[in-house]
């Protein structure tokens, strides 16, 4: 039953819908440029009657609000460049995830074929955290193949990291959301009305189309943002630890042992991987894209919340 919707719901939407525009007027609403002219060497200024200068990155000041990166890049036109790239990229992974998960729960759900084997990879993904499977493969990866060595390193290297990354992200989460719609598909299938299409010879396309879906529509809704939260909060705690998909370049003087990875379009999770390795001499850079990315994942929880109880749908999803 659908209740009355409240004024925090309204809130929610009208959250997730600033977060939206930034996303598609990001690129047009950023103050400064963030392209290869803009870069700054450094800036020349008076002090006690003498000429000083000072290279980047700079702390928040009237100029750069959230101070700048070591290009002299300011974060927060990196910050509203760079959210169609997360949210583009964790929106694939999840759709990716769906892709093999949805026909393989209907089927299992419908049939009752597979749900042994279901349960037994469901479980044993589930035992601990996706991060503690994750992390060691791709953090040997990405050592192994000296990808820290950004645009010296092989792009055959690349390429077979990102590829990698990508079937893992989703292969980790392909068996619990199989599971889970197969469950929901099986509790629906033993209602009378299903049981009564199918004895009067609807076809599995039919049964799925014109019942299942329909009634498991809400729920659907509910769990592709429940999905999409958790590739989210995945990646955000793989950039913690420097493992990101591309989007970098290397600054600096190999010689001189100073090289520098940073984010090419201000993608925020490359900006927090960046940020986290200079969280003592320059926290702002981790505290403006860590602080953007946590009200970005509150906020979606939130509006999730919101949406279940707008929509009456209480109960814990198995």
């Amino acid at each position: 039953m659908r209740k009355r919707p409240s004024t925090a719901f309204y809130i929610s939407i009208a959250i997730l819908a600033l977060f939206l525009l930034v996303m598609v007027f990001g690129s047009w609403l950023k103050p400064h440029g963030i392209s290869p002219e803009d870069k700054i060497n450094m800036i020349q200024y008076q002090e006690d009657g003498k000429t000083r200068y000072a290279i980047p990155p700079y702390a928040p000041n009237s100029t750069f609000l959230l101070g700048t990166d070591h290009r002299g890049f300011d974060m927060l036109s990196l910050l509203l460049n760079g959210l169609k790239y997360t949210l583009g990229t964790a929106l694939g992974l999840t759709l990716l995830r769906f892709a093999v998960a949805l026909p393989w729960g209907l089927w299992s759900g419908m049939t009752s074929r597979g749900r042994g084997l279901l349960r037994s990879l469901q479980w044993a993904v589930a035992a601990v955290p996706a991060f503690i499977f994750l992390y060691p493969p791709l953090a040997g990866m990405y050592y192994g193949l000296r990808l820290d060595l950004g645009a010296k390193a092989d792009p055959h290297n690349k390429l077979l990291f990102s590829i990698t990354f990508i079937v893992l992200i989703t292969l980790i989460g392909i068996f619990p959301l199989a599971h889970q719609i197969a469950d929901r598909t099986r509790f629906y299938s033993g209602k009378m009305f299903i049981e009564a299409s199918r004895l009067m010879g609807g076809s599995f396309w039919h049964r799925t189309h014109r019942h299942i879906f329909p009634s498991m529509r809400n729920e659907m809704m509910f769990t592709f943002l429940s999905e999409f939260m958790q590739v989210l909060f995945l990646l955000g705690q793989l950039a913690v630890f420097n493992i990101v998909l591309g989007g970098t370049e290397t600054i600096g003087d190999e010689e001189a042992g100073f090289q520098i990875t940073i984010s090419t379009s201000g993608e925020w999770l490359s900006l927090i991987a960046y940020g986290a390795r200079y969280i003592r001499l320059h926290p702002w850079i981790i505290l403006s894209a860590g602080t953007s990315f946590a009200l970005l994942f509150l906020s979606l929880q939130f509006f999730l919340n919101q949406l279940k109880r707008r929509y009456g749908e209480d109960r814990q999803l198995m």
